[in-house]
């Protein structure tokens, strides 16, 4: 039986998992196949494959994610831009990709399938301090697809693009025996029933794969609330982490007034990471959005956690 060798390179932010994929490696046609198989167990595993392209001239690097959640290509990631960042610069991987790199602060364009996205690298002594990642052609998405406010199962909720965003308060008020700090059966099984309805209205074309959960009660004052993922209850896909998730969320928190500013400039951090246990976690994702009459035209996020696990190859079997 033939077979391929497949360089990849993985690493987290907060627990969200992903690989870097060398495209150029990868037969035409196989893409998606390629991608899940290394995302399912028993192989590399993770959440999101970036399949990397080297660009052409001038033009921006070309990546396709592909989603273990929803078993196909997504048009945005921010934690692969997390994590490519970190990769840049500890890694061989921008030799590989002829990226100069520049310190202390690195600049890359990438071209997803959403658009054009700019990832900003801070380093010092090849060590990254902090990844910067421009989020404003996901924000441009999710406004063609729709912001609404709906409501799933008797829940208030944000329809925010291809998300489902809800408050965790608005489930409590339905379901006043639940709570977060501990996601058991009974929570996970509620989760899934505002996920199955959101699915019922047929608000986007496939199965939804893309659930955004936050409160306003973080643990810590200073931060503006916690979050988490339960994107695929079904079949345990639930992210620590999450930057089109937390965009989500914060596009949510404007259009549904649970921030009082209009117009200008608007940081929050919000409180994630570690296991799945529960919303929240160790780490701090930070967001900083552009309003403009109520809306948000621009946004950039970084994680305070983004580490690299492993280098190596992987043997796709034909």
């Amino acid at each position: 039986m033939p077979r391929e060798r497949l360089d990849f390179i993985k690493g987290h932010m907060g627990g969200n998992e992903i690989l870097l994929l060398d495209g150029h490696q990868i037969r035409k046609g196989r893409e998606l196949e390629a991608g899940l198989f290394a995302l399912n167990a028993p192989n590399i595993r993770g959440h999101q494959a970036g399949l990397l392209y080297k660009s052409e001239s001038n033009a921006p690097l070309k990546v396709r994610i592909v989603d273990a959640a929803s078993r196909g290509f997504i048009t945005a990631c921010g934690g692969f831009t997390q994590v490519f960042g970190k990769a840049l610069i500890e890694t061989h991987l921008s030799e590989k990709l002829d990226v100069e790199i520049t310190e202390p602060v690195t600049q890359v364009a990438l071209e997803t399938d959403a658009g054009s996205v700019l990832v900003e690298v801070r380093s010092n002594n090849g060590r990254v301090e902090r990844v910067d990642t421009n989020m404003k052609s996901f924000i441009v998405e999710c406004y063609e697809l729709g912001i609404q406010a709906i409501r799933v199962n008797s829940v208030k909720a944000m329809r925010v693009g291809k998300f489902l965003a809800v408050n965790a308060d608005d489930i409590k008020r339905r379901y006043p025996e639940i709570g977060f700090e501990n996601l058991d059966d009974k929570t996970l099984r509620i989760l899934k029933k505002l996920q199955d309805d959101f699915d019922s209205h047929r608000y986007l074309k496939r199965r939804n794969a893309d659930f955004a959960l936050y409160d306003l009660d973080p643990l810590n004052t200073t931060n503006s609330g916690r979050v988490i993922f339960p994107h695929r209850i079904s079949a345990d896909s639930i992210e620590p982490a999450c930057g089109t998730g937390t965009v989500a969320v914060g596009i949510a928190m404007v259009e549904r007034g649970e921030v009082e500013l209009s117009d200008g400039t608007l940081e929050l951090s919000f409180e994630s990471g570690g296991d799945v246990s529960c919303i929240g976690g160790p780490e701090v994702t930070t967001l900083k959005l552009q309003i403009k009459a109520g809306k948000v035209v621009d946004a950039t996020f970084s994680h305070s956690l983004v580490e690299i696990l492993a280098v190596g190859t992987l043997t796709l079997h034909s």
